[in-house]
């Protein structure tokens, strides 16, 4: 009995493991993916070039979600600031998108932009948290 109960635990062990592992490299090859996208632009125009964005802070509408002003920063560049309008997905839920780039701008999170078209993910490195939006304009500036 208590052979089969420590074979149990062993067991449980290993899958709690391997799927733990599993996780770890998707996140890696999530994060080494969008690294190696952005070495493609030597000197990026858009934020969303950048191998790196830091959400300084999310305005709101006042009166509904989205769209939403996002300011955001490269940690490499200080002087490096954009401005991006964006419209959350609403299939995704657009108050858990917002939660999110607010905990992003509070804790001063490292993200990375993915773009195809007009379509944007941002995603907080090192996690599998995503926002999906659509990126309606930039405006980028500098310091």
């Amino acid at each position: 009995m208590v052979l089969a109960i420590a074979f149990a635990g062993i067991l449980a062990f290993l899958v709690i493991a391997i799927t733990w592992t599993a996780r770890l490299l998707r996140i890696s090859n999530l994060d080494a993916q969008a690294l190696a996208e952005k070495v493609a632009y030597p000197d990026p125009t858009s934020a969303l070039e950048w191998p790196e964005l830091r959400v300084r802070s999310v305005v709101p509408q006042p009166d509904d979600l989205s769209p939403v002003i996002l300011q955001v920063g490269w940690p490499a560049h200080p002087e490096r600031v954009s401005n991006l309008l964006l419209n959350l997905d609403h299939d995704e839920g657009e108050e858990q998108a917002l939660s999110l780039l607010c905990r992003w701008s509070a804790t001063g999170a490292p993200v990375a932009a993915v773009r195809q078209g007009t379509a944007l993910e941002l995603r907080r490195r090192q996690t599998l948290e995503r926002v999906h939006a659509v990126l309606l304009a930039e405006d980028n500036q500098a310091r």
